[in-house]
């Protein structure tokens, strides 16, 4: 990562540390692993990534995924100005992760064009109404079979946050990022499940 990129990123964790819930960037690692447990992404499928910050993620869903669509949502006016100008390819949105019918309908896409949400939030730290607004906002763009990715850095503390209606896969111990982080892929059930 550039040292240009790392500094912003720091500058952006010390003044917002709860938007932004890390120390450091996503490593390469953690970002290839989230990259690929989206599965594969037939052409003319949309990639979904809540919480971009400095964009590692969106770059290896960008290489994992070349014919994929990918629309980045940040909350963070810095990070999606910055997201813009350095990833041109990438629908960058300024806004909340719990509008993402909206964010979709923008750029012109629906709901069978999802294959998965791909989410870097620190979901542990933000209030708990968010929280349920974001799970709702992801359950509301991905049809059953879909997938939900999540990581963290406390798998132990995640499991009272599982999403409803989604069914936890294996997960992924990533040892290469710091703090190590742990990968989450949750596939989405039926409705009716």
């Amino acid at each position: 990562m550039p040292v240009r990129q790392a500094i912003h990123f720091l500058g952006q964790a010390a003044t917002h540390f709860r938007q932004t819930g890390a120390i450091a960037p996503s490593s390469r690692r953690l970002a290839r692993e989230l990259a690929l447990a989206v599965g594969d992404v037939p052409p003319g499928g949309v990639v979904i990534e809540l919480g971009p910050g400095s964009g590692s993620v969106t770059e290896a869903l960008r290489i994992c995924h070349p014919a994929a669509a990918v629309i980045a949502v940040e909350n963070n006016p810095a990070f999606a100005r910055r997201l813009t100008d350095r990833l041109p390819a990438v629908h960058v949105v300024h806004g909340c992760a719990s509008a993402l019918p909206e964010h979709l309908r923008r750029f012109g896409h629906d709901r069978a064009q999802v294959v998965a949400v791909v989410s870097g939030l620190p979901l542990l730290s933000l209030p708990p109404d968010l929280v349920a607004r974001i799970f709702d906002s992801v359950r509301d763009v991905l049809l059953p079979g879909r997938r939900f990715v999540q990581f963290t850095y406390s798998a132990r503390a995640f499991r009272r946050l599982i999403p409803t209606g989604f069914h936890a896969e294996p997960r992924r111990r990533v040892w290469f990022n710091v703090p190590p982080a742990v990968v989450l892929p949750f596939t989405r059930m039926g409705d009716a499940a």
